[in-house]
């Protein structure tokens, strides 16, 4: 039986190998081994892969299940919905080169819709102003589009939060419930364009810059984000399979709106300030 001692952590009396006031297990001078250490060290980023593998597995072969667990409180098995999508935006914004939150100057004085906006006459007062030619700000806006892209992509969460919550209010979901089910699917949306950069961008490299591919991802994506939230909509929600499919339609067409929008936001965050 092991002898009493009191808990390093919040001072409780402790019987145990784990403090059953704050979870802080039983210390002793052996943990300070280089031995403990690379155990504990290599343990920890097992038990990290794991969780982190296992949640992306369910995040694609079960939408809407991370959400229901969690909310019914099946945690253990899976990294919390926030903490998740952290290494998801870490890790898309470090393999992918090029994403839909972030497309060049060239884009926005040559394209519709953006130049319906006046982005042309905006550019050029702004090169004027600051007494450079084209391409030197060019690559100076672009270097600041592709760093000031990754900063806000978790205004989508809110976002699709209140969105989820205005399709569903009937199911009398806390907000909270709404927001873990919005985390979950930006998360995705981040996987999926993950993956469309080597489908899509890629094979199409020739013509990237081009409205086409842009026409074209914007299709794929409205179909395959508005099926997936169909899919996870019904599991977490139990909603009817017409109004999944109704919702279907509404965030596909989001989607695209929301990213053109963000677009736009942050072409005018670097113009102006």
């Amino acid at each position: 039986m092991l002898s009493s001692v009191t808990c390093k952590n919040c001072g409780s009396k402790l019987q145990e190998n784990y403090c059953a006031k704050c979870g802080e297990k039983r210390f002793d001078k052996n943990q300070l081994s280089f031995k403990h250490f690379v155990e504990e060290t290599f343990e920890g980023l097992v038990h990290f892969d794991n969780k982190l593998f296992r949640t992306i597995k369910t995040l694609f072969a079960k939408p809407g299940q991370l959400s229901l667990d969690y909310v019914e409180g099946r945690r253990t098995m899976y990294m919390k919905p926030i903490q998740f999508f952290l290494v998801i935006n870490l890790l898309f914004f470090v393999l992918v080169r090029s994403n839909p939150y972030s497309i060049d100057l060239y884009n926005y004085v040559h394209y519709t819709p953006f130049t319906n906006f006046n982005t042309v006459k905006i550019v050029q007062d702004k090169i004027a102003a600051l007494g450079v030619d084209y391409v030197t700000y060019s690559y100076l806006f672009n270097e600041r589009m592709k760093s000031e892209s990754k900063e806000f992509i978790f205004v989508f969460i809110p976002l699709y939060g209140i969105i989820s919550w205005l399709l569903f209010v009937r199911y009398k979901r806390l907000i909270v419930e709404h927001l873990v089910f919005a985390t979950h699917f930006v998360a995705f949306t981040l996987c999926f364009f993950f993956l469309q950069t080597y489908l899509i961008t890629i094979p199409f490299y020739f013509i990237q810059n081009s409205e086409n591919v842009d026409m074209i991802s914007g299709i794929i994506s409205c179909v395959i984000l508005g099926w997936y939230f169909a899919i996870a909509s019904r599991r977490f929600y139990k909603a009817h399979i017409i109004w999944s499919i109704v919702t279907a339609l509404i965030i596909g067409v989001c989607v695209v709106g929301f990213i053109q929008v963000y677009r736009m936001v942050l072409f005018y965050k670097i113009i102006y300030l």
